[in-house]
């Protein structure tokens, strides 16, 4: 799959694509390639009407990554929030419902290296930003949605990841970067 392909999949699911609601993996050869897929998708995306946050999964293992992703968004939603000193107590969850009460938008979270993720702390991040998608896509009076495309840097590989039911993004669809010739 190319940057093309998924942000127009994105942009205009048809029936197919249900599945990408759920989380999308795509495995890249190196950080270098993840960072230039990530450089082609953002701006397709965003001309689209998206709202999109980058980052590093290494940035989001430390014991303040969740605070960090919850500040990055909120700062990127256009919306004051007051008291700050409360923004550092919400969860991705609140945060993101707090967002779509105020605007009707869809966030996409590009998460670089997400195979750092799949064990202890990272699984704890992992299940924040399922239970935060959960959250906004399956809220009926939700207003946008919420949508997480990763990669996968090789060896590893994002169906380990999506097929093991015990994870927190089982049944997330899994696809390899289309290569330029």
């Amino acid at each position: 799959m190319s940057a093309r392909q998924l942000a127009e999949q994105l942009l205009s699911p048809g029936p197919f694509d249900g599945g990408l609601a759920s989380g999308v993996f795509v495995q890249v050869r190196s950080n270098q390639e993840s960072i230039q897929f990530f450089c082609d998708l953002a701006p397709m995306l965003e001309a689209g009407g998206m709202h999109v946050v980058v980052i590093d999964a290494a940035n989001l293992a430390a014991e303040d990554g969740l605070t960090r992703l919850v500040k990055l968004i909120l700062a990127g939603s256009g919306i004051e929030f007051a008291p700050v000193s409360r923004l550092e107590e919400l969860t991705l969850a609140e945060a993101l419902e707090k967002i779509m009460r105020h605007r009707s938008r869809t966030i996409v979270l590009l998460l670089s290296g997400a195979q750092r993720l799949p064990a202890e702390p990272g699984e704890r991040v992992m299940k924040a930003i399922k239970a935060a998608r959960d959250c906004v896509n399956l809220e009926p009076a939700s207003t946008g949605r919420f949508l997480l495309v990763g990669t996968w840097i090789f060896p590893a590989h994002p169906s380990q990841y999506v097929e093991n039911s015990s994870s927190a993004f089982y049944g997330a669809t899994a696809v390899s970067l289309a290569r330029s010739r």
